[in-house]
């Protein structure tokens, strides 16, 4: 993949980049929108593609060879790239597209100068222990392919800018046998690793030796449970959150001084960050984070922050505006706030507030592998419940007869950030919601 986009660029093409975890009609979409003409495949996803294809004739299809064949020794003829980079900075390159979190998945438009966004905030003097220096002249395993923007970032954009070298996962699904396989046999100064996996590491003694021997762990696209960072931060010196978006890319916020907190890896700071603004919205004490720099007006995140309740400049990502839940009564709430709560009982994995446009709110909860839905009792889950309930409003407070397991048969969806895809996985137990009003 990181071959056939650096290829792109010296052609001057465009390259469309869908994960093949999203459905072959949001494929489709995606490649509607952007007036795709030709299908770059291995002949291995020929049966995929031909499904994504199907009502698309106009579209043309080109097997491109296996990595072995791009990196035989014979000598290629080489290829140029004729523009300067005044001429060629906000030329189109990468088309990425959103994670579709919350609905659809939407196409976004990467241009070299984003793409250089690492070297900028590498060289910017105001700025110090970002990700980015953390990265630095390190050796960093990733997981993430390059069709992610978070993978491009890493493989491509931090190895060019700031000397990182980076360790390629293997192709095949990522298990955390094999992340233990990879520290054991390479030198790995850090890495950023889903939550999910970094959970399925901590429930072995060698997975807790693996991430223990690390000098930085970065998680991202969910929160990190507090039952693994209780396991994990007291021997990394550095856990972060590496928090951004397909639209903005990295956010770049740094670390801070408070390390020795107990829940040090959950705040960042923008204090270094021109341009960042946390504005505050009416309800629960949340902001959203918005940019305004001069060459743009405004740019709004969507994503939700609670400040620090004792140290100034520090906020803690905890969802976005569309995670909110407006029920009947013209009153809501925003779940993945308190979905936390929920996932601190050790049996849950996942845990989703819904109850869009009813009067009360809806607990689905889905166990981890080794708990059988049969033997658990969702009693136990009354503790956590009542954290949830003492942090909101009465009217919005969850009860106990709302709260009900996922079946084995209907677990929910996950995106390729190893997040659940919120609506899509509520509309799963739409009877089941409905079955609750009674």
């Amino acid at each position: 993949m990181t071959i056939t986009q650096v290829a792109a660029a010296k052609l001057q093409k465009v390259l469309i980049l869908p994960s093949p975890l999203v459905t072959a009609e949001a494929q489709r979409r995606i490649l509607e929108s952007q007036k795709c003409t030709v299908y770059l495949r291995p002949s291995a996803m020929k049966a995929e593609v031909d499904a994504i294809l199907h009502d698309a004739p106009h579209i043309q299809t080109i097997n491109i060879p296996d990595l072995e064949q791009f990196l035989h020794e014979t000598e290629s003829e080489p290829v140029t790239y004729s523009k300067t980079w005044d001429e060629g900075k906000n030329d189109p390159w990468l088309v990425f597209h959103t994670s579709g979190t919350t609905g659809n998945p939407k196409p976004v438009t990467w241009t070299h100068w984003m793409m250089a966004s690492i070297d900028m905030m590498a060289a910017a003097p105001n700025i110090k222990d970002s990700m980015v220096h953390r990265a630095a002249n390190h050796r960093l395993f990733t997981p993430t392919p390059s069709l992610h923007l978070t993978g491009m970032m890493l493989i491509i954009a931090t190895t060019s800018y700031v000397n990182m070298t980076a360790v390629l996962g293997p192709s095949t699904a990522l298990t955390p046998a094999t992340v233990i396989s990879v520290f054991q046999n390479t030198h790995i100064d850090g890495t950023l690793l889903p939550p999910a996996l970094i959970d399925g590491l901590c429930l072995s003694e060698a997975g807790l030796a693996a991430l223990r021997s690390l000098s930085f762990l970065m998680y991202t696209g969910a929160p990190l449970a507090a039952k693994s960072a209780a396991l994990l931060t007291p021997y990394i010196p550095v856990v972060i959150n590496g928090v951004g978006t397909t639209e903005a890319g990295g956010y770049f916020a740094t670390h801070h001084e408070h390390r020795d907190d107990a829940d040090a890896y959950l705040w960042l700071s923008f204090a270094q960050q021109k341009g960042a603004m946390f504005e505050p919205l009416i309800a629960d004490g949340l902001h959203e984070l918005v940019f305004t720099y001069p060459h743009l007006t405004r740019f709004e995140t969507h994503d939700l922050w609670r400040p620090h309740p004792v140290h100034r400049d520090l906020w803690q990502i905890v969802g976005r505006t569309d995670d909110y839940v407006p029920l009947s009564h013209s009153n809501g709430l925003h779940a993945s706030s308190l979905e936390p709560e929920i996932t601190a009982h050790p049996a849950v994995k996942a845990a989703l507030i819904g109850g869009h446009g009813r009067a009360k709110p809806v607990l689905p909860v889905q166990l981890v592998e080794e708990m059988a839905a049969s033997e658990f009792e969702v009693e136990s889950l009354r503790p956590y419940v009542e954290k949830v309930n003492a942090r909101v409003h009465e009217c919005v407070r969850l009860g106990m007869g709302r709260v009900f397991v996922a079946s084995e048969e209907k677990p929910f969806l996950y995106i390729e950030k190893q997040s659940v895809a919120r609506m899509q996985s509520l509309g799963l137990y739409e009877a089941e919601i409905e079955a609750l009003e009674g």
